[in-house]
């Protein structure tokens, strides 16, 4: 592990923490499609509730590869993230955790109530098969960091 590397307490900090993920997919035309979606980041997984009609579903539907990208920070010091490659499978509502329904509708929504089903929305289970990790604060002597 590199000095700047996160980690594993520092990662599931840091993504317990972010709101926005990075998803990329491969489009018709052979270009990475990048997309900015909310996430849980539970069990080791990242989930996320995906809009049914979007363009993304039907790519990894059809078994696009995908990869992603969260990162935080503002100033260069600052700058933390993780990117990677990803392994996917799509969750029936039935099947989602409660703690993962919980978790989002409390991230996004302030709701206490976790999200119910909707056929407009699919949820999707991102496991990371290769993934690197960057904390800057470490570099610069940040406790934090």
């Amino acid at each position: 592990m590199g000095r700047l590397s996160m980690t594993d307490a520092e990662l599931d900090a840091f993504l317990s923490e972010e709101r926005l993920l990075r998803l990329a997919t491969i489009d018709d035309d052979g270009w990475p499609a990048v997309i900015p979606v909310w996430f849980i980041w539970h069990d080791r997984a990242l989930w996320v509730w995906n809009l049914t009609r979007a363009k993304r579903t039907q790519r990894l539907r059809e078994g696009t590869r995908a990869s992603f990208v969260v990162d935080g920070g503002s100033e260069y010091v600052e700058l933390r993230g993780v990117s990677g490659r990803l392994a996917y499978t799509f969750v029936p509502d039935d099947q989602v955790p409660l703690a993962v329904r919980a978790g989002f509708a409390a991230k996004y929504f302030d709701s206490d109530h976790p999200i119910e089903p909707a056929d407009h929305h699919q949820w999707i289970r991102f496991e990371l098969q290769t993934c690197a990790t960057w904390d800057f604060r470490k570099q610069y002597g940040d406790p934090s960091g």
